[in-house]
C-alpha cells in the first residue's frame, strides 16, 4: 500500500549507476578486451548520453555521479567508471580521439571537487596520473577509429569510450610485496591478445610515462599520442 504522504517513485528517475544503459553497450568491450580481470570488474556508468545536449551538458551530469563513485569504491571494490559519447566524431580518428579525450579529462580536472589541477600542470611526467576528486586514476580509451586488430578495438560500437580506473582496483589485484602485475601475468594478457588476433603494444607496459597509455596509436611503431597538446573543445 502506498503510503498517502509519501509520492510514488517516478518512472523516469535514471537506472542505478551499476546498471547504467551504456554498460550494456560497452559490455562486448569489457568481455571482449582479453584482459583476465575485466570479466569480473564491477563498474559504473554515466547517465544515458543525450544527442540533443551538448558533451559538456552530459558531462555536467556524470560529474556527482563520479564523486559518488569514488564515494563507494573502497567499500563496494569498483573497478572503473564508464564515460560514454554517442556519435562516430568523437573517435572517427586517432586526432579526434585524442581531441576528445582531451576535452573530457579537461573538463573534469575544471569540476574537480579536490581540485587538483591535474591538467595544468607537466603532464609527460612519471609521477603523473589523472586526479579526480582526491583520488588518481588510469584512463582507457575505446574509439570507432581501433581496427578489429587493435588491442583498443570498439568491437563496431559507434561510440567513444573513457574507462576511468582507480589506483586501488589496480592494487587489489596484486600480491603481497608487488607493485605492478608480475611477467607471467602479463606475458599471459599478451598472449590471449595474440590469441585472439589483436596485437598488444608491449612498450605501453613498460613505458614511463601514464599519459602516453591512454590514448594508443593505430601502429605499435607509430610516436606516442600526445592528446594533451591537441585542442581541448570536442570534434
Amino acid at each position: 500500500m502506498t503510503n498517502p504522504t509519501t509520492s510514488p517513485p517516478d518512472s523516469q528517475s535514471p537506472p542505478p549507476p551499476d546498471q547504467a544503459p551504456c554498460l550494456a553497450r560497452f559490455d562486448p568491450v569489457r568481455t571482449g578486451t582479453h584482459c583476465v580481470y575485466a570479466p569480473a570488474s564491477r563498474l559504473w556508468g554515466a547517465p544515458d548520453y543525450d544527442r540533443d545536449r551538448t558533451p559538456e551538458e552530459n558531462l555536467a551530469g556524470a560529474v556527482p555521479l563520479l564523486c559518488d563513485f569514488i564515494d563507494h569504491t573502497y567499500a563496494d571494490n569498483l573497478d572503473g567508471f564508464v564515460v560514454e559519447l554517442a556519435g562516430e566524431r568523437f573517435g572517427a580518428s586517432v586526432r579526434a580521439l585524442a581531441q576528445t579525450t582531451h576535452a573530457v579529462l579537461r573538463f573534469l580536472s575544471d569540476h574537480d571537487p579536490a581540485d587538483s589541477r591535474c591538467l595544468y600542470g607537466e603532464i609527460e611526467r612519471v609521477s603523473w596520473c589523472f586526479a579526480f576528486g582526491g583520488e588518481e586514476f588510469f584512463v582507457n580509451t575505446f574509439a570507432p577509429c581501433y581496427p578489429s586488430a587493435h588491442s583498443r578495438y570498439g568491437f563496431g560500437i559507434d561510440r567513444t569510450y573513457l574507462l576511468i580506473q582507480p589506483r586501488p582496483s589496480f592494487t587489489r589485484v596484486l600480491r603481497p610485496g608487488e607493485t605492478v602485475l608480475p611477467p607471467p601475468v602479463r606475458e599471459k594478457v599478451r598472449r590471449d591478445y595474440a590469441d585472439n588476433g589483436r596485437g598488444y603494444d608491449p612498450r605501453a607496459s613498460y613505458c614511463p610515462y601514464e599519459a602516453w597509455r591512454i590514448v594508443r596509436p593505430l601502429d605499435v611503431d607509430a610516436p606516442a599520442v600526445r592528446w594533451w597538446e591537441t585542442p581541448a573543445v570536442f570534434p
